[in-house]
Parts: structure tokens; C-alpha cells; sequence
């Protein structure tokens, strides 16, 4: 067979080969022997050296993908190119300790950082489900790694342990990004990093289990990220020009001391900057002891931002006691009561984008026979003046719903109900998408109540989950797309359009990444 690419000029031959991944490219010389220097010479022209390919970490062991690694980053010297950035994600070896492959780990930081890289990334955190993340050993980085002066601006460390680094360390005071996945790091460490790194702007915990008091104070830090850290009970944040947030932990607040949830202390300071807030608790209400109430404290720090991801506790906002009890606990929250009811009142006048992880909507709705569904009390107790976009994303792998008899009278007679027909209306909302929509009554009845409450809205997505297990009647999307156009709606110009999730095109929500549904810290130790 003729090897027509071969016959291209070098050129464009190197310009192909930039854009391939270094796994890919490598594999070129397979073709040819002209193709051997063509992807050495596009190794040693990247200033970027990217390791971080699924397919090249789990696609072969882990000694023959290090000494590629290696192999690479001779190459890459002896041709003296710069290198600005040094990326790998590698699975470790099996057994005890690291070995050989620990001390090629080392050197190829201290490599990327003695020849000037602004950024360093390794990763040796196993990835693929089921893996063990707790009884994995954390290798640890040699004290004099950071202890001259460097380029860095950039570094990411997951499954490595920064212990026997001294602070402060010359070589991390330039960081202005800091992510720390997997780490032995302790409250006191974390404390030394950041009076290290003045000019940090963004820093990102994940799945740090020694991690109990965390407090962050820093002018500069734009973007914080706390993911999967359940062992923190103390979380203060002093950062005025903050824009990013993300929370995803095991935070709630209770009136009462209940068996394991102590209540946690949270001060977070004013961030007048705050516009885009990411917020979902680790574990489902059903651990939860009904004879207390609860709420989630983070969106009262959080009412001016302009993007909001909130998870089912964050629906708990509102729901109190009816008693009128005052708790000691809400003495720096900053709602009021409207008019005798007994649900506090919040007002988040930015708001553009908002969505909301349900889970099932029975379990949200049913967990405690005290209080409304929480979505409906939620949209009750908020006001949501400028709200454009909302999302919802339903539960992949719902409880068992019972269908109830409800036909469509009945669910109009509730959308009737004067608990219902006081819910605010969504004036500026034009664009609203249901994720895993099954077509369950409840389902339904929600899709129902907002078609009724968006009078300019402009288009209504629904996307069935994977493998279609939609509700007797909703098995087919064409079903669902009758029954939602014969919906009666507040918009005239309302279009609805009902999707598979390989069809979907819509616009999504600015966060897309959904961290109660990725595999994160589930076997951590």
C-alpha cells in the first residue's frame, strides 16, 4: 500500500504530528523511517510536554510508560528546546512503596523545574473505578526539590506528599496556582503554603483527609476549590477578591448536636467579586435524623454571585422549624421572615444562571412530612429577579418511584393549590433544561410548574437518561415530547424539544463538571 503522508513535505508533516498527542505521535514510526525524526523534531519544537492521556497511563504498565516518560525528557534536553510546562498522569506500580519508579517520579520534577517550567502537573492518583485511593502509599518529594528559586507558577500534585518540604520554600513563593489532589497535607502545612505564596490566585483541595481546620486568607486568590475533604469541620475564608467557588464536603449545619454531624464553623468573609459558586454536599439526606432541623450555611455567603450550582441540602435553606424557635446558629444569617410564615426569605439579586442538583425528586420531596417539597419551598423563599437559565439534573439512578393514578387534572388541580399558586414568577427566564427526565408524576408535576411560572420562556429541554428507563408511558421520546407540547405554558413562544443524551446540543450549564457523580475519595481511607 502506498504511505501517501509520507510523500508530504516535513513541514506539514511536523505540523500534523504537533497537533497529535506524544502517545500518537510516537507511534508514527511505525510508518516509516522518515517518520522517526519528524517526531522527535515536534517533541524537541513543544515547550509543553503532556503525559496526561488516559490511554497512555492505563494502556500499557506502568515501567514501560515512565521510561517513555524518560526517554522524552532526554530528548526534549539534549535538543535544547525550552520547556514551559510538564505534565504526567501515571498509574503507580502495585505493591508497597515506590521504588524505581518513585525516584523517576522525582527526578522529573526536579528536571522541569531546574530547566525553567511555569508548570508542573503529576498525578500518580489511581483513576479507574474501583481503585483504592485509601491504601495507596503518597510518595514523598525530597526536601531540596523547592529550595532554590524557580519559574513556577503552576503546580499540581496528586498522591504526593509535600512533608519533608521546609517552608517557606523560595521555590514555590512565584505559585499562582496551587492543586493539591490526594496529599497528606495538614491544616499546619496548609497554613505554611499559603504564607509561602503570596501571589497565589487560585487553590484547589481535593480528597485531603487530614485536612480538619482550614482557613484561607489571601488578597490575591481568585479561585478556591475544597472537593471531597470530609473530615473538615472548620472552614474560614478571608479572600476579598475571590470570583470562584466550590464546595463539595461534608458541611452542614444543625440546631442540635446530632450523633455524628458536628456542627461545623464556617466564616466566610466578605467577597464582593464572588460570581460564579459551586455547592453540593458529599452524602443524601437519608443520614439524616428527622427530629432536627438543618440547613446548609454556604448560600448565605454566596447570595450576589451570578453563576450557582446548588445540590439537594442546598434546598434545605429554608426549611425551619414552625414553632418560631430562634436558634443561636443563625445569628449571622442574613434572611428575613415573610409576612407569618415561618420560612426565612432570600434575596439574590445577581442571579443569571442557576442549577440545581435534585437527585430523586420523591426522596427530596418525602424526606421529612413536616415541610413542602423542598424545590417548591425553595422557589418560594428565594427571590431570583434576573434569572435567565435554569438547569436541573435529576438523579441517574433514582429509588423506586411508585406511579401514583395522577392524571392531568389532578396535576392541575395541585399547580391550583394556593401554596403553590403564591410561588414567585420567573420573569426574566427564558431557557430551561431537565436532565435524566424519566416522566415520573413528580417529574411531570414540576416541569408542569414552571412551564406555568416562565411567561417569556423561549425553549424547554428535557434529556432522558442513558438507556431510556423512562416511567410507564415516557419509555420513547416521542412520548415525552406529546405530552409536554400539550402542556399548557405561560409563554406563547415557548418551543420544547425533548432529546437522547447523544442527540443533546443544547447549551449546558457553565459548570459541567458534577463532582457527587464523578469517582471521587468513595474508598478513601
Amino acid at each position: 500500500m502506498e504511505d501517501r503522508l509520507s510523500s508530504l513535505p516535513d513541514d506539514l508533516l511536523l505540523s500534523i504530528l504537533r497537533d497529535l498527542p506524544l502517545k500518537h505521535a510516537a507511534r508514527t514510526s511505525a510508518l516509516s523511517r522518515r517518520w522517526v525524526p519528524q517526531w522527535i523534531r515536534a517533541l524537541a519544537d513543544s515547550p509543553v510536554l503532556d503525559f496526561t492521556d488516559r490511554d497512555f497511563a492505563h494502556g500499557q504498565p506502568a515501567d514501560r510508560a515512565a521510561a517513555t516518560v524518560g526517554r522524552c525528557l532526554r530528548l526534549h534536553a539534549e535538543h535544547g528546546a525550552p520547556l514551559d510546562a510538564f505534565r504526567v498522569a501515571l498509574v503507580s506500580p502495585p505493591g508497597p512503596g515506590y521504588g524505581a519508579f518513585g525516584r523517576d517520579v522525582i527526578g522529573w520534577i526536579a528536571a522541569a523545574v531546574a530547566r525553567g517550567a511555569r508548570e508542573v502537573e503529576v498525578d500518580l492518583t489511581p483513576s479507574q473505578e474501583g481503585a483504592d485511593h485509601g491504601s495507596a502509599a503518597f510518595l514523598e518529594l525530597p526536601g531540596d526539590l523547592f529550595r532554590s528559586r524557580s519559574s513556577l507558577e503552576r503546580l499540581a500534585l496528586g498522591r504526593l506528599s509535600l512533608r519533608a518540604v521546609p517552608l517557606p520554600a523560595a521555590g514555590l513563593a512565584g505559585l499562582r496556582s496551587l492543586s493539591l489532589s490526594h496529599t497528606d497535607v495538614t491544616d499546619e502545612a496548609l497554613r505554611g503554603v499559603l504564607a509561602t505564596c503570596r501571589a497565589l490566585e487560585s487553590l484547589s483541595l481535593r480528597c485531603c483527609s487530614l485536612l480538619t481546620e482550614v482557613s484561607v486568607a489571601s488578597e490575591r486568590l481568585r479561585a478556591l476549590e475544597l472537593l471531597g475533604c470530609r473530615a473538615v469541620r472548620d472552614l474560614r475564608v478571608a479572600a476579598p477578591a475571590l470570583e470562584s467557588f466550590a464546595m463539595y464536603g461534608d458541611v452542614i449545619l444543625s440546631a442540635a448536636a446530632v450523633d455524628w454531624y458536628e456542627t461545623v464553623s464556617v466564616d466566610f468573609a466578605a467577597a464582593p467579586a464572588l460570581r460564579d459558586v459551586y455547592l453540593s454536599h458529599m452524602d443524601g439526606c437519608g443520614d439524616l435524623d428527622l427530629n432536627f432541623d438543618y440547613y446548609y450555611p454556604f448560600v448565605y455567603y454566596v447570595l450576589h454571585t451570578r453563576v450557582l450550582t446548588l445540590c439537594s441540602f442546598g434546598l434545605v435553606v429554608p426549611v425551619f422549624s414552625e414553632d418560631g424557635d430562634d436558634y443561636n446558629c443563625m445569628d449571622r444569617v442574613p434572611y428575613t421572615y415573610v409576612n407569618r410564615d415561618k420560612f426565612p426569605y432570600v434575596d439574590m439579586p445577581n442571579l443569571q444562571e442557576l442549577q440545581l442538583l435534585l437527585g430523586c425528586i420523591q426522596e427530596e420531596g418525602d424526606w421529612n412530612p413536616r415541610h413542602p417539597e423542598r424545590v417548591y419551598t425553595f422557589f418560594y423563599s428565594t427571590s431570583l429577579p434576573v434569572l435567565e437559565r435554569l438547569f436541573i439534573r435529576l438523579s441517574r439512578n433514582p429509588a423506586k418511584e411508585v406511579e401514583d393514578s395522577d392524571s392531568d387534572e389532578d396535576e392541575d388541580e395541585y399547580l391550583s393549590d394556593r401554596a403553590v399558586s403564591r410561588l414567585l414568577t420567573f420573569g426574566l427566564l427564558t431557557f430551561i433544561k431537565v436532565v435524566n427526565f424519566r416522566g415520573t408524576w413528580r417529574e411531570r408535576r414540576l416541569i408542569r410548574y414552571l412551564l406555568l411560572r416562565a411567561p417569556i420562556l423561549e425553549q424547554l429541554v428535557l434529556v432522558t437518561p442513558e438507556g431510556g428507563l423512562g416511567a410507564p408511558g415516557f419509555e420513547h421520546v416521542e412520548g415525552i415530547q406529546e405530552w409536554v407540547s400539550a402542556r399548557q405554558k405561560a409563554s406563547r413562544e415557548a418551543r420544547t424539544s425533548v432529546y437522547r443524551p447523544s442527540e443533546d446540543d443544547s447549551p449546558n450549564h457553565a459548570h459541567t463538571r458534577i463532582f457527587n457523580e464523578e469517582y471521587c475519595c468513595m474508598h478513601q481511607g
